[in-house]
């Protein structure tokens, strides 16, 4: 009767790094879609929801940040793709935040306009 047990380490649960990157990526997840919000509610006309343009792109920035040192402290038990996934959806957050500003602070990004 010899059995070999897999080696496992016993971590408190709900902390690590697999915690933090999960944390990044529901901060992206956030920023994707209230800027998916405010450009649905200035569709409608309300161009005043471009005062919140900041804040998708700061919770994208924060969020892949902290995906960032998640995977770098060690990614526990995440595969790569879903670590990509997090980052990718942080870039939606960063890239629909900036095109926001631009229409709030009347940023000119293509020159011929």
């Amino acid at each position: 009767m010899n059995e070999t047990h897999p080696q496992t380490t016993h971590t408190i649960p709900g902390h690590g790094p697999s915690t933090t990157i999960l944390v990044g990526g529901g901060m992206g997840i956030a920023g994707a879609f209230l800027g998916l919000a405010l450009f649905l509610i200035a569709c409608f006309g309300l161009e005043g929801a471009f005062l919140f343009s900041p804040l998708p792109f700061v919770l994208g920035a924060v969020g892949l940040i902290v995906c960032i040192i998640g995977t770098i402290a060690g990614k526990g038990g995440i595969e790569d793709t879903q670590i990509l996934g997090a980052m990718f959806v942080c870039l939606f957050g960063i890239v629909g935040g900036l095109l926001e500003m631009s229409v709030r602070y009347n940023w000119h990004i293509f020159a011929g306009t």
